[in-house]
């Protein structure tokens, strides 16, 4: 018998709160609109930009921004002052007008900056608090900011963002929050090996995608990026310490000695920190014919891009914030049905050797990275068939946002009970 939802009395909601944009921020948007699809409802707070509408209705989910003109300076003020006194003003009084509006039966608060904020509201709220962990807070912080060069911005991040001092918040919240959920399973092994937290307060839930994402591949568009005559490998995300784009990097330069028409096209943007690091060590290789910058490309162009590709990559670090997330490009990969090297970060490494869906390099290890990229090209042919393993194990086990999403259903059906 299928699982049936619970309605929502009609005057009642589920209050999310995001500090990003929405609907850009892929996680929340994935879940609000699930939730909505199963008859709850749904409004998503989250900071206004100049020129973005106050209040609307983005695929049945009620967005309500908040402020006028949320800038990067407004936003490290708002988190200095949640980092010393557990709130964020600039959230809180905005949710003052919220509850005074809507009746709340539950306030589920996406990722640990906000979590303070959100437990301010614990008596206003009628059924139960959610924190939902995109990531490994804590020792996030030691990656993002590695390489900004301002000494000014590093005592501060030193001061305010220690690591040490968000460990003791994310243990605090885990404890005072009714559920909490997270990414991968090994970020709620994580948490309940370090805090002794009990298991059945944790939830897992995936950064899957949707089956129908699938189609994003059907219809290539035109884009100016691959060239045939190269053999290319391809990331596309964000840029960070984190992402190991400078192992694949130092890793071209031996690439090119067994593959002479490799090229390495990077999809996407960072600080300016971070891209001064990566182009210099470009110019320092000499390899400024070999990697390009391609910058941000239009959604439609990016699938196609990934397809045409010989080889996607996902590169990242392995370290204790790696290992305790995963991001929606493996999944976006494996539906694509091109060619997937990632590193030997844990999550990455399980999906893919689970699925025999790719090859996997071992994290940070740029001559094995080369030699990856080498057996790629060497066997391309003989290695197609793990990009069927790979978009099978998306379509037809269970892979997928379209299963993951009804145990945010079922998380929410137990808290009404």
């Amino acid at each position: 018998m299928p699982f049936m939802p619970k309605k929502m009395s009609d005057n009642k909601f589920i209050c999310m709160i995001v500090d990003g944009s929405y609907p850009q921020d892929i996680r929340v948007r994935k879940e609000a609109e699930a939730l909505t699809d199963f008859g709850k409802k749904i409004i998503v707070v989250c900071p206004r930009k100049k020129n973005q509408a106050k209040q609307e209705i983005v695929n049945g989910v009620q967005v309500y921004r908040i402020g006028s003109n949320y800038t990067t300076v407004k936003k490290g003020i708002n988190d200095i002052v949640e980092s010393v006194f557990n709130i964020n003003p600039f959230f809180y009084f905005n949710l003052k007008k919220i509850f005074r509006k809507y009746s709340i039966e539950f306030l589920h608060v996406h990722d640990l900056p906000l979590a303070g904020t959100a437990y301010a509201f614990r008596k206003k709220v009628e059924k139960g608090l959610v924190l939902d962990l995109h990531e490994n807070y804590p020792e996030a912080l030691k990656t993002w900011f590695s390489w900004k060069k301002s000494r000014l911005i590093r005592i501060k991040n030193m001061v305010f963002f220690n690591p040490k001092h968000w460990s003791k918040k994310e243990e605090k919240y885990c404890r005072k929050f009714d559920k909490i959920v997270c990414v991968v399973d090994e970020m709620k092994e994580k948490l309940i090996n370090n805090f002794h937290i009990e298991e059945e307060k944790f939830t897992v839930i995936s950064n899957y995608e949707k089956k129908n994402f699938a189609e994003n591949f059907n219809t290539e568009v035109a884009q100016n990026i691959i060239d045939k005559d190269f053999f290319s490998i391809t990331y596309v995300g964000g840029f960070g310490p984190h992402r190991g784009l400078d192992t694949a990097i130092r890793g071209m330069q031996k690439v090119l000695h067994q593959v002479p028409t490799a090229k390495l096209y990077l999809i996407g943007k960072g600080s300016a920190d971070v891209e001064n690091k990566l182009k210099d060590i470009v110019k320092q290789l000499k390899l400024e014919n070999i990697v390009e910058f391609v910058g941000y490309r239009p959604f439609d162009e990016v699938a196609t891009i990934m397809k045409k590709s010989n080889l996607n990559i996902i590169p990242h670090k392995a370290n204790d914030h790696t290992d305790n997330t995963i991001p929606h490009k493996l999944f976006q990969i494996m539906m694509s049905k091109s060619l997937l090297l990632v590193s030997s970060c844990k999550p990455l490494k399980r999906i893919v050797q689970k699925y025999d869906a790719g090859l996997v390099f071992e994290a940070g290890n740029a001559e094995d990275f080369a030699l990856k990229v080498n057996n790629a090209f060497t066997n391309y042919d003989a290695l197609k068939y793990k990009t069927e393993n790979a978009y099978t194990a998306v379509m037809e086990k269970g892979e997928n946002w379209d299963e993951e999403s009804l145990k945010l259903l079922k998380l929410y059906d137990k808290l009404e009970n």
